[in-house]
């Protein structure tokens, strides 16, 4: 089974090399394939130096772009994996493992923190646990799902915010997922520099107002300040 990977980027320059490595060290079939929304540093110049595809969007938006980079992929299975994330040994063998049960069609994986913090440990746990619970899925947990079944759902949908989410929900409407163990290594820096109250507070918001029907533009205005 072919895999082909999908990173979307935007000034990745220091995370962007060690993510592809821990790709290619997983001896598996596996195309690579970066897409683009505008970077301004040498993301790209490291992109096409390690990737086999380069596809430059010229806007950061993430539904976008992903959907533009497996518009032209050619593996059987589509993996969703963010610049800052690493591959742990095993990780193409578990993909192929949960997809040759009947009817699954994709997931998602046990994600860890890289910071030390011991705030992080929990967070990881409850955010393990809330996605193994409802099937709901973030980016950062690196999603995955059979060509077919991107196709048949009509890929992402072109969100400010949330377009993992929703995607994942929509995911479940025609196939069962499954959430693996991985681990797939994420880096805590969106985290290193709140405290433990506005980390929680903050994503926990974003979560009950989408599910609430808040405007996705407003969760993003909220969630990131800007």
């Amino acid at each position: 089974m072919k895999i082909s990977v999908i990173i979307p980027t935007y000034n990745e320059e220091s995370y962007l090399s060690r993510c592809i490595e821990s790709i290619r060290a997983q001896n598996h079939p596996a195309e690579v394939i970066v897409t683009d929304g505008g970077s301004k540093d040498s993301t790209l110049s490291i992109a096409h130096r390690f990737s086999e595809v380069v596809v430059e969007v010229g806007e950061t938006n993430l539904g976008k772009q992903l959907n533009t980079a497996a518009a032209i992929a050619k593996g059987e299975t589509l993996l969703f994996l963010h610049a800052d994330g690493l591959l742990t040994a095993g990780i193409f063998e578990q993909i192929e493992t949960s997809l040759r049960q009947a009817n699954n069609i994709g997931g998602a994986f046990k994600m860890k923190l890289t910071g030390k913090r011991k705030f992080y440990r929990i967070l990881e746990a409850g955010g393990n646990l809330y996605c193994r619970l409802t099937k709901t899925y973030f980016g950062d947990r690196g999603i995955f799902i059979r060509t077919s079944a991107f196709k048949q759902l009509g890929g992402f949908k072109e969100m400010p915010i949330m377009t993992d989410v929703e995607f994942s929900q929509r995911m479940n409407s025609i196939g069962k997922t499954a959430f693996l163990p991985g681990p797939l290594i994420t880096s805590s820096r969106k985290f290193d520099s709140e405290g433990i109250l506005q980390v929680l507070y903050k994503i926990f918001w974003a979560l009950v107002a989408y599910r609430l029907g808040y405007p996705p533009e407003k969760i993003r205005v909220k969630y990131y300040g800007k």
